[in-house]
């Protein structure tokens, strides 16, 4: 009998050590499960976190872009007024040198006619004189109609290279028309 109550006890440790075992091992695995659920959680957590700051990054890059188009539209539209306002500034100057220069080859026309008239009063001598210094006016004065009827098709940007090559054609028109007129 003793042998039985043995055996029972053992039996009895055995089944409660199982259950206990068990017992542990469903703990465990909840644990376990709790855990993985937490750290699901928290990933959950982190990535939606990461999401908003890209949401916001994004809106940022966006905006700063949005501000940059802006202000370059703004800026390129104050340049092409600015190009607008320059281009006239060029055009009335280009327009005031062609009324002023044409006022000075008039008044040179007029005084090279005014010498061809005295030029027939004067002697042989001052006449054959007259006529080969206005040779040179003549070629000068033809270099100068040429280069006032390209002034108008020349680029914008070279008004002022031709500007004073005119300036100078005139000033040496005038020195030769003075060397003429000391012929007479």
């Amino acid at each position: 009998m003793n042998c039985k109550i043995i055996a029972c006890a053992s039996l009895l440790l055995a089944v409660g050590c199982e259950n206990s075992a068990k017992e542990n091992q469903a703990k465990a695995d909840q644990a376990q499960r709790e855990a993985d659920q937490n750290a699901a959680r928290v990933e959950q957590q982190a990535a939606e976190k990461r999401a908003q700051a890209q949401r916001e990054a994004d809106e940022k890059a966006a905006q700063a872009n949005a501000e940059a188009r802006k202000d370059i539209a703004e800026g390129q539209t104050k340049a092409n007024v600015d190009i607008r306002e320059a281009n006239q500034d060029i055009i009335k100057a280009r327009a005031d040198f062609h009324v002023r220069t044409q006022k000075s080859v008039n008044d040179l026309d007029h005084k090279i006619d005014s010498m061809k008239t005295d030029a027939q009063k004067a002697t042989a001598k001052a006449q054959a004189d007259f006529v080969s210094a206005m040779r040179d006016v003549d070629t000068k004065r033809a270099a100068l109609d040429t280069d006032l009827r390209s002034m108008d098709t020349q680029p914008i940007g070279q008004f002022d290279s031709v500007k004073a090559k005119v300036n100078k054609e005139i000033d040496d028109l005038k020195k030769s028309i003075d060397v003429a007129h000391e012929k007479l």
